[in-house]
């Protein structure tokens, strides 16, 4: 019975204070912006150049994480079939961050400021995504929250 009765009394202590059961300072809870899309399969490999030269040649994502636009990135590809089978996360610091809407040109700028280098790659992505079935959703990080 004891040790029941500590338990309620640092329970109680606990919520009276905001930190109890990870409600400390919700604002800054990270926010998950998730994009999955079904691509057809015959346009992966496209998919996959597109992403080595964004992600290894310009660096692009390690960029936008230096520059605070987000805080973490995730691309995900399922193994087989056309359905959601490309998976984008991109997790923001804030819901400003995440609304703020010419970051990805400022991003791109800065990790190939020669438009011409840039075109045919955006030009690609539109290629790749067009006509392309998607679905966004958007969560709050809880647990793993930095």
């Amino acid at each position: 019975m004891k040790k029941f009765a500590y338990l309620l009394v640092i329970l109680m202590l606990a919520a009276l204070h905001k930190t109890a059961f990870g409600q400390e300072n919700q604002d800054n809870w990270p926010w998950v912006y998730m994009s999955e899309f079904q691509v057809p399969w015959s346009r992966i490999d496209s998919l996959m150049k597109l992403e080595n030269i964004t992600d290894k040649e310009w660096n692009w994502y390690e960029k936008a994480k230096e520059m605070g636009h987000i805080i973490d990135f995730r691309f995900m590809l399922h193994h087989t079939g056309d359905e959601w089978n490309v998976r984008y996360e991109w997790v923001y610091p804030s819901w400003e961050a995440m609304n703020k809407s010419d970051w990805m040109k400022e991003v791109s700028e800065a990790v190939e400021p020669d438009s011409t280098k840039r075109k045919p790659i955006n030009e690609g992505y539109q290629w790749v995504f067009k006509d392309v079935t998607h679905r966004d959703q958007i969560y709050r990080l809880v647990i793993g929250a930095r």
